[in-house]
């Protein structure tokens, strides 16, 4: 850092204006010459990152901090600057600025200002905030005036407040965000106030501002039907409805209806929401609308309204007008039709009355097919054949309809509710990952998601929008795991070792012999003496739990009972020590340890309800000494899951 701090280097530059993709940060554009000028200074030091200027005006002295975008301004003697930043120095195209290198401590908390009363539009204006200043901001110096971008909004904010200094840096740390409050900036606010209407309910005569909106907010149901009928009864209206953003426009909606009828009806099918969103817009001045809205089912809904088709026997269709007419009265019907009615003749087959001034004003686009009155002439151009840029600078469409189509979907400035940090912000551009792409993430979940978390189980660091899948590998090699074979005494925990009879190593201790046994003869002997032992006399310690010990049953057996309760198990296990693999099934007494493990292995097990096998339930006694709580706990997170499926 000392290397990087006694880097010095400053230049005079020409100012010229950004680019407008610049004009929602700080960085700034220089040329290429800047960057070999600081490498040049750097020698074999490492330049430091993010590189920050201080940028100031030759004469006054204002001063302001900034990032640079990349080296590769138009040309060698100028740098671009956002009109924001020329703004507040002072400068225009053609100016001079002073840049200097100027490395920044790491900001910790800064205080805003709002410079307008509607901030609190915003739903969220603190994340909102930190999600700006994270995605276009480097620096931040006291006294300046930034401008969030929110959806189609621009909020300005003034920072008041720095620490631990008066310019600082904001990337790669987490800045806390204060508001000083609201400010009084004197101007009228549009009337936004929003009202609530509920279903079969209706709005009379509402009167719209020239240019404005009025906007109602509708409660309802999931997977609703509705109908919207609406009456202008004086100038032109819009109407436009949606269900995430509370101020819906001509330009932003999700269904809507911009015709020049004065008789509008939407009919919106399985509404998912809960609340609707409706905005009416006044294209001219003092219009006045009545509407209403009710709930309809799907019978309903699929009835078109169709005129019932007339009985044509002993009819002829008219050629001027093509209505059919009783055949004894063509004639007569049609030398009248011919003196007084005249057919569309741009070839629509609307029929007028010859000199109406319905006639007069029936309008064709010439470059769509709709049609109309020529008073709305002037507003279907403007709205369907006049270029819109929309505000994300990128998409560029004559028709308000693409463009709210594209507000809805691609646009980089449409609002979504961010899967990692659960608050309302700009999705941003496509991500230039592929993987993100495949995740459906936008830059701001992409850069979001890749904020990493430790993991409970490795104690790695995890990008967040990795988590899941980092998880599911855990899942994987968690049902993968297996346990050594079990010692063959049911009342053993221990893990088997390789002798005849699948013991561990302390349960086959008595029974090892030096002598040679190819058939298991002796092996065998010793087994039913050590079994029939245990049932006629008992092993004699008061914690046995073996079902073959009379110290454990309190019931010493007479010589005969325990043969014949022995014979079946000790006639099998000649047999079952043939196999390659033998896994006979044997009672024998075990140590005090070993017995009280067994029996919190089964306590267990019965809790678990069959979801693990014994094998792991002893392991989850063992690792957590006996600890039954904690054991279950050791369980749910490490053991293998019975019939579980990935």
């Amino acid at each position: 850092m000392e290397e990087q701090q006694s880097i010095s280097w400053n230049s005079y530059y020409f100012v010229q204006k950004a680019s407008l993709d610049l004009n929602y940060g700080d960085k700034i554009k220089l040329p290429a010459i800047a960057l070999e000028q600081l490498l040049a200074k750097a020698g074999h030091s490492t330049l430091p990152s993010p590189l920050t200027f201080e940028l100031r005006h030759p004469h006054s002295g204002a001063f302001i901090h900034c990032g640079v975008k990349e080296f590769a301004s138009s040309s060698s003697d100028s740098a671009e600057l956002p009109e924001w930043i020329m703004t507040a120095l002072g400068l225009k195209a053609g100016d001079r600025v002073l840049i200097k290198l100027q490395l920044l401590p790491k900001g910790t908390w800064t205080q805003l200002k709002p410079l307008s009363d509607n901030y609190q539009d915003i739903t969220d204006y603190r994340a909102a905030l930190e999600a700006h200043l994270r995605g276009h901001y480097n620096t931040l110096t006291k006294g300046q005036v930034l401008f969030c971008r929110y959806g189609e909004q621009t909020y300005p904010f003034q920072v008041t407040e720095l620490k631990p200094q008066e310019a600082v840096l904001i990337n790669d740390t987490d800045l806390e965000v204060d508001i000083e409050g609201s400010a009084n900036i004197g101007h009228q606010q549009s009337d936004h106030t929003k009202s609530e209407v509920g279903l079969n309910e209706s709005v009379l005569s509402a009167d719209v501002p020239y240019k404005d909106y009025r906007y109602w907010s509708l409660k309802l149901r999931q997977n609703t039907n509705v109908e919207l009928k609406l009456t202008v009864e004086k100038g032109d209206i819009d109407i436009v409805i949606s269900s995430k953003t509370k101020h819906p426009k001509v330009e932003n909606y999700e269904w809507a209806d911009l015709s020049s009828d004065n008789e509008r009806l939407l009919r919106l099918m399985n509404i998912q929401a809960n609340i609707l969103y409706v905005g009416i817009h006044g294209y001219e001045e003092s219009s006045v609308t009545t509407w209403e809205v009710k709930e309809i089912d799907e019978a309903m809904a699929d009835t078109k309204m169709e005129e019932p088709e007339d009985d044509k026997e002993g009819k002829v269709q008219c050629k001027n007008c093509h209505a059919w007419i009783m055949e004894r009265t063509v004639m007569l019907h049609e030398g009248f039709c011919y003196r007084n009615n005249a057919v569309c003749p741009w070839g629509c087959g609307k029929v007028f009355k010859k000199g109406s001034e319905e006639l007069e004003k029936h309008w064709h686009c010439d470059q769509c097919d709709a049609i109309g009155s020529i008073d709305g002439k002037k507003k279907h151009v403007e709205y369907y054949h006049t270029p819109k840029m929309c505000v994300c600078n990128t998409f560029t469409t004559d028709s308000y309809e693409s463009l709210a189509e594209h507000k809805c979907t691609d646009c980089s400035e449409k609002m979504i509710i961010c899967k990692y940090c659960h608050t309302l912000v700009a999705q941003g551009v496509v991500s230039l990952d592929p993987r993100d792409r495949l995740l459906g993430l936008r830059s701001h979940e992409s850069y979001c998601g890749s904020r990493t978390i430790t993991c409970q189980k490795c104690s790695k660091p995890i990008p967040i929008k990795d988590i899941q899948v980092h998880a599911k590998v855990h899942e994987i090699k968690r049902q993968q795991q297996t346990l050594p074979p079990a010692c063959s005494n049911m009342n053993c925990t221990r893990p088997r070792a390789k002798n005849r009879l699948s013991l561990c190593q302390y349960c086959f201790g008595p029974f090892w012999m030096s002598e040679d046994d190819p058939k298991n003869t002796k092996l065998v002997q010793k087994v039913a003496r050590k079994l029939h032992a245990q049932l006629t006399e008992g092993c004699g310690k008061k914690w046995c739990q073996n079902k073959y010990c009379a110290t454990s049953t309190n019931d010493k057996r007479d010589a005969t009972t325990a043969a014949s309760l022995l014979i079946p198990m000790i006639k099998n296990l000649p047999r079952e020590l043939n196999k390659p693999n033998p896994n006979p099934e044997l009672y024998f007494c075990v140590d005090e340890s070993i017995s009280q493990k067994k029996f919190l292995a089964d306590v267990l097990y019965n809790e678990a309800e069959d979801k693990y096998e014994l094998g792991w339930c002893v392991k989850a006694v063992e690792s957590e000494q006996g600890d039954l709580d904690r054991a279950k706990i050791w369980l749910d997170r490490n053991a293998p899951r019975k019939n579980h499926l990935l």
